[in-house]
């Protein structure tokens, strides 16, 4: 029997448990909730708590609890920590779900900058992680349209979760018979958190109003 892991936050890493956990094959091991869990969506520790009480559920947060070659898949869902080269050397599948679209919008808050930069499509994107900042190989993806005069972040943010969770329901039942698409570098575009400044308006859930969560 294969084990798996899920290392994130909220509804997608939620459906991403319950979409493994229904595989052939495969036991949902171990789960790793981002810490602090977002308070704006469900808690994935007290879901799996309920529903999978006899899954590990590692609360600090921290990848490096998993053991090595523990698991057979490890799957990222907005996790909020770059996984290290001994974790991703050990593990068979180790994938992310990236709310963004790849190559063009690697590393943080891609909803933000897709509206920042007032696109017309946004994505998510599954891909293979190696050692750099969402460059892996693409698995799937899903685009989808935005509208920048109107949508705010949260628009879009639910939107990419509605898709996320589609992406997730009919690839992981997939995984041996995809073949891995390189990402075109050329095309690449990467932001870091130290970028946030120049979101503008586009740096909270909404523009009118304050206080809100960010993504």
């Amino acid at each position: 029997m294969r084990r798996a892991a899920v290392l994130g936050k909220g509804s997608l890493a939620v459906h991403a448990c319950e979409t493994l956990a229904g595989l052939p094959g495969l036991v949902l091991d171990t789960v790793i909730p981002n810490m602090p869990e977002p308070e704006w969506d469900v808690s994935l520790t007290d879901t799996v708590n309920t529903r999978w009480p006899d899954v590990r559920v590692i609360r600090s947060g921290d990848w490096r609890e998993l053991d090595p070659g523990r698991c057979d898949l490890v799957l990222s869902v907005l996790y909020d920590k770059i996984i290290g080269p001994d974790l991703i050397a050990a593990t068979p599948q180790i994938i992310n779900c990236h709310p963004g679209r790849l190559p063009h919008y690697r590393g943080v808050r891609p909803v933000n900058w897709a509206l920042r930069n007032r696109d017309d499509l946004a994505g998510v994107t599954l891909h293979v992680i190696d050692d750099g900042v969402d460059t892996g190989p693409v698995l799937a993806e899903a685009l989808f349209s935005i509208w920048p005069d109107v949508d705010e972040v949260r628009d879009v943010w639910w939107r990419a979760i509605a898709h996320g969770r589609q992406l997730i329901s009919d690839t992981l039942p997939r995984l041996e018979d995809i073949m891995p698409r390189p990402q075109d570098s050329a095309l690449a575009v990467t932001h870091y958190s130290r970028d946030n400044h120049q979101l503008g308006d586009r740096t909270e859930w909404t523009r009118a109003l304050s206080g809100f969560p960010t993504t």
